[in-house]
């Protein structure tokens, strides 16, 4: 293990910022406390160095409001960034826990939403966890029946919002950070919180560990050197789900893969394959999936339930399985051959599963963009040769009203005046939309006549209406779903 020093905190840091220079923006997590404060003190150092071409620092506090001590650990933070000629911010957040969170959950997703807005482009949000910290995560993990991926615990640089989140002191040890203090005499506050053993962590930190070193002295860096070797594995299971997920998602009709979605036919072929544990490969391409769709993985019960009554249900069947944890729910979904993954902040109603039916009538007027519910957008924009065979002559289509309206129930229309009326119900069946969406589809009515669902024209009523005309302006009506699922 190196010696921690300014000197070799830049050559780690330029490991693992291998792009690292002055056009970056390095955003220092400050709490004040002595792994932090030893981490503002290298970089300030770095700064001062006018010949190590680092990046541009700069510091943030986060008030959490959970101790009486926070506003003056907040002015704390300040004097010494001022000290130190570093920039400095402060962010008050609320970090109460909610109904079902963890008081320790709680703070890290309000200090993390807090952080995320500040990590734009070619920023980097460094943080100061050390090797200790990774070897508690790692029983953590243990603890609570994580597998690899969770095993693998902290990586040491990782996306985060627009930017990164790099742990530059993650291979130094908390014995490391208290010398390098001492060397340089720095003076820092202790958040009583961490003393408190009715917190997991701290538990482990002070009860647990010492026991385990009493008999096995590198128990903190063996564990650590564990989590990168799970690591490793980690990255070979995703490339391997890669692989293997080439395959699974469906293609839309404008040729853009639909990453949300899994065809379950193809998912089930993975089941044939020799070997003793017939499920790892569909257990490691669902898990896969659920990453690839920033959705928190559900438990190994979880995770089979999702097999045996999600995928090997019957085609007719439609099941749903929610799960969550403290801060993220995803709902799985089948329809027909298609599994539908979404990630939200909220639960729907497990029992009916029905969201809020939009009754209300939209006029669309004139090029007027309207906002629909889910934040979808509709309007009436000029069209493009390619879409001629989809627009409108825009005098005849503002000859009437033009109104966006949603589905109640006996909804039909007709392809041309000579032809049969059809059921909106067995339309959206033909087009294989899933139940859930169906009442979230705009329907646009010419008067009273349904023409367009969605962006799908199924009338003709504005073509015979025009065919005596010379289109001199033509237009199409858009729908802009929203992006999220």
């Amino acid at each position: 293990m190196t010696t921690l020093t300014a000197q070799n905190f830049l050559l780690h840091l330029q490991q693992l910022i291998t792009t690292l220079n002055k056009s970056d923006k390095c955003l220092i997590a400050y709490s004040g406390g002595v792994d932090s404060h030893v981490l503002l003190h290298l970089c300030a150092t770095l700064k001062q160095n006018s010949t190590a071409n680092t990046a541009e620092f700069s510091a943030v506090y986060i008030n959490h409001g959970l101790s009486q001590n926070a506003q003056q650990w907040g002015l704390h933070a300040q004097h010494v960034c001022s000290d130190l000629d570093i920039p400095f911010t402060l962010i008050e957040v609320d970090g109460t826990a909610k109904k079902g969170q963890s008081p320790e959950a709680a703070a890290r997703i309000a200090r993390y939403n807090a952080l995320k807005p500040l990590v734009t482009t070619d920023t980097y949000l460094l943080t100061a966890q050390h090797q200790d910290d990774q070897a508690e995560t790692v029983l953590l993990q243990l603890l609570r029946g994580s597998g690899v991926k969770g095993l693998s615990a902290m990586p040491s640089i990782k996306s985060f919002a627009q930017g990164f989140l790099c742990r530059p002191l993650l291979t130094y040890t908390k014995q490391d950070i208290l010398a390098y203090a001492d060397t340089h005499q720095l003076s820092w506050i202790e958040d009583e919180s961490n003393a408190q053993e009715c917190f997991d962590r701290n538990y482990l930190r002070h009860s647990i560990f010492p026991l385990l070193e009493q008999h096995w002295s590198k128990v903190r860096e063996n564990f650590a050197k564990s989590a990168g070797i799970l690591a490793e594995s980690q990255s070979v299971l995703e490339k391997n789900a890669t692989v293997e997920c080439q395959n699974l998602f469906p293609i839309n009709q404008q040729g853009d893969i639909e990453y949300h979605k899994l065809d379950v036919t193809s998912a089930l072929t993975l089941l044939n394959k020799e070997g003793s544990h017939p499920f790892a490969s569909l257990n490691n391409v669902l898990r896969y999936w659920f990453t690839l769709n920033e959705c928190v993985l559900p438990s190994r019960k979880v995770l089979k339930q999702i097999i045996h009554t999600v995928l090997l249900a019957k085609k007719e069947a439609m099941p749903l399985i929610q799960w969550h944890d403290d801060q993220s729910y995803c709902t799985l979904r089948r329809y027909q051959n298609i599994l539908y993954l979404f990630h939200s902040s909220s639960f729907t109603d497990t029992k009916t599963n029905k969201h809020t039916i939009d009754q209300q009538h939209y006029a669309l007027v004139d090029y007027q963009a309207i906002t629909l519910n889910h934040n979808s957008r509709i309007h009436c924009i000029h069209s493009q040769v390619e879409a001629y065979q989809k627009s409108f002559e825009s005098s005849v289509l503002w000859s009437q009203a033009v109104t966006i309206r949603f589905r109640q129930g006996g909804e039909r229309f007709r392809k041309n005046k000579q032809g049969s009326s059809h059921k909106l119900k067995h339309w959206f069946q033909e087009q294989a939309i899933p139940p859930w969406e169906r009442d979230h589809i705009p329907l646009i009515f010419w008067g009273e006549t349904l023409f367009q669902i969605g962006n799908t024209v199924v009338s003709d009523c504005l073509k015979e209406a025009q065919k005596k005309n010379i289109v001199d302006d033509p237009v199409v009506i858009l729908w802009q779903k929203s992006s999220k699922n």
